[in-house]
């Protein structure tokens, strides 16, 4: 909201919301002052704090506490996605789907946002409802993401190399085994398939093809699945993801468009505010792929232990949800275009009840 301020005779304006000003006009505001004050000689050019540094690494805006707001919303988001997302396929083959289901449940996601973004975007201009629909999207992603890691298909056996032989054979699984989840120290059973090695559940000395013809085991994991129990998680995995990414779509969409408004005629600079999503995402790639790699303890795992290769992508789960998070915090503070509208709306309001004389003076200053 503007507040208004009369001064000498002169009707003025009194920002007292950040989203009132727009960039181009702050931009002004420096353009001015830079014409009132001479540059400072070549020689004075030096870096001299940590703003001088961030805006000698990105940009003159690197500063602005909109544009870092916005800055920070991306680096959070998309960190989000690199923690999590790049790994998908591998857990879901860990759950012994086949490739074409992993292609499936991937691939779905850009194509339900294909369809379901421009329906949210036609909401959001005609509601003028950006800022919410924004925060609701960014709480979808954490709310239908989470339940992925809780839809898991039941182990109907394990594989039991046996103790000073290369043969091994099926046992039933035991839940109620649980060993620390501090220790990287391999609890499941010695012998064959220790180094990884995969172990066809038809090869088990006692495998009955009659009965046990649907059973499969990951390529790296002790855990024997039923196929019709791995179709059933799969499409509920499905589900989730198309309506999860149908109501999460408009997130992206959404953020950009505010971000684009944001900085007018300097539409130019949006590279600047972008690339920190690119940062979030490398970094957190690496630093959750490296915590992924050491994630071999289990609270609670059906065989007594994993498989050299099978990680627990908890930590995967768990760092997206924070990051997310994050960013719907962040988002909280972005400015829409409707908020800048509606400001700018008051003002002429205002104005409109003053006298002429002072409509005026307020329009020729």
């Amino acid at each position: 909201m503007k507040g208004i301020h009369v001064d000498n005779g002169t009707l003025r304006h009194r920002y007292t919301n950040k989203c009132d000003t727009p960039i181009k006009h702050k931009i002004a505001i420096r353009s001015h002052a830079r014409r009132k004050y001479p540059a400072p000689k070549e020689a004075t050019h030096k870096v001299r704090g940590r703003s001088d540094l961030l805006e000698l690494m990105c940009g003159a805006d690197a500063v602005d506490p909109e544009l870092l707001t916005v800055k920070t919303f991306y680096f959070f988001f998309y960190s989000a996605f690199g923690s999590l997302f790049p790994l998908m396929g591998v857990y879901f083959k860990q759950m012994g789907m086949n490739a074409g289901q992993c292609g499936l449940l991937i691939g779905t996601r850009p194509f339900v946002e294909f369809l379901s973004a421009p329906f949210w975007g036609s909401l959001a201009d005609r509601w003028q409802k950006g800022r919410m629909l924004l925060l609701a999207s960014l709480g979808a992603w954490v709310v239908f993401t989470l339940p992925l890691s809780w839809v898991q298909p039941a182990a109907v056996a394990c594989v039991q190399p046996m103790a000073n032989s290369s043969s091994y054979e099926l046992v039933a699984p035991k839940y109620d085994e649980e060993w620390p989840a501090t220790t990287r120290k391999f609890k499941g059973p010695t012998g064959a398939g220790r180094e990884g090695s995969p172990l066809p559940v038809s090869d088990a000395k006692n495998y009955d093809p009659e009965k046990q013809s649907d059973w499969v085991t990951p390529l790296h994991s002790y855990i024997v699945y039923r196929t019709p129990d791995i179709q059933k998680t799969f499409f509920l995995l499905l589900l989730l993801v198309v309506i999860g990414e149908f109501f999460s779509a408009p997130a992206i969409t959404l953020a950009d468009s505010a971000v684009i408004t944001l900085l007018g005629e300097d539409a130019d600079r949006y590279g600047h505010q972008r690339m920190f999503g690119s940062l979030g995402w490398g970094l957190a790639m690496f630093f959750v792929g490296i915590a992924l790699d050491h994630s071999t303890a289990f609270s609670s795992h059906p065989c007594g232990g994993p498989q050299r290769y099978e990680k627990n992508y908890t930590i995967c789960f768990a760092t997206f949800s924070v990051l997310m998070g994050a960013a719907l915090m962040t988002a909280s503070q972005v400015c829409f275009s409707f908020e800048l509208l509606y400001s700018l709306l008051n003002v002429i309001t205002l104005v409109s009840f003053m006298k002429p004389d002072v409509q005026l003076l307020h329009f020729l200053s």
